[in-house]
């Protein structure tokens, strides 16, 4: 499949800003479940200068601007094709054990209801992609999806007790279930081409967990399924804090920062 996307974040800040860093994740994914056609990323105020690329594969790229005033957008657009294979992620180009990921974070932290949906899933005797898989099933029926139920800070104990939340709370509630049963698990952000959906859209969250002689898996709690060539993927991480696209640091700041995001993605075969 080729999928144009269009991806745009723009900050307001009510007073000067000393000094503004931006630190961003936004080019896609290097492996063989997609292909950059093109792709840039561009700032209306300061340049964008390239980093480096972490033990992860991402390319790092930052902003840096002084006594900086009023709105600032970063967009990032581009055309990739892709391809399914059947969940299964191949050809990353990355320097880390699996095992790290293991590591639980405050916003995926086992609790009573995770071990109720590991002893839920281990009923019948199942190999590892079997679990996998079974993980996600149950994970994609513990919480109802909810637009604006939940915030970013929010753990997937919280969400599990609510019983609601969007594809952040899924991917983290699956994240705590995998690594509770000591399967490594990771946060993936992302875009998804939903037929079903037209014109503003944000990005998505997924998950992926290591299997033994298979490798990295990406399965979508959100949706009950593996990814598939309706996906792209940008970034990953320990949780959502971790693999976000777009961090920034305001020195000496005390002012409000306001936040839009928008992405625009179509199919473009």
């Amino acid at each position: 499949m080729k999928i144009k996307v269009t991806h745009s974040t723009t900050y307001k800040y009510s007073s000067i800003v000393p000094r503004l860093i931006q630190c961003l994740k936004l080019y896609p994914s290097a492996c063989n479940n997609q292909e950059i056609v093109e792709w840039k990323t561009f700032s209306s105020s300061g340049k964008i200068l390239e980093s480096h690329t972490d033990a992860l594969g991402h390319r790092i790229q930052n902003i840096f601007i002084n006594n900086f005033r009023g709105q600032l957008k970063i967009t990032s657009k581009g055309i990739l094709k892709t391809k399914d294979l059947s969940g299964v992620v191949k050809g990353l180009k990355e320097k880390v054990n699996p095992l790290c990921f293991l590591r639980e974070t405050d916003l995926t932290k086992p609790c009573k209801n995770i071990e109720r949906i590991s002893i839920q899933a281990k009923k019948n005797n199942k190999n590892q992609i079997e679990f996998a898989h079974e993980l996600n099933l149950i994970v994609s029926n513990s919480i109802n999806y909810e637009s604006g139920s939940t915030t970013t800070s929010t753990s997937s104990k919280d969400a599990l007790m609510q019983k609601k939340g969007v594809c952040q709370d899924f991917a983290h509630i699956l994240i705590s279930a995998a690594r509770f049963n000591q399967l490594p698990a990771r946060y993936v952000n992302g875009f998804l081409l939903e037929e079903t959906v037209s014109g503003e859209n944000t990005t998505h969250a997924w998950v992926e967990i290591f299997i033994n002689n298979l490798g990295w898996v990406a399965f979508d709690p959100s949706h009950k399924k593996c990814i598939d060539d309706k996906y792209i993927r940008i970034s990953t991480g320990f949780d959502f804090e971790d693999a976000s696209i777009i961090k920034g640091v305001k020195n000496n700041y005390n002012g409000n920062e306001y936040l839009n995001t928008k992405v625009d993605i179509e199919n473009c075969q």
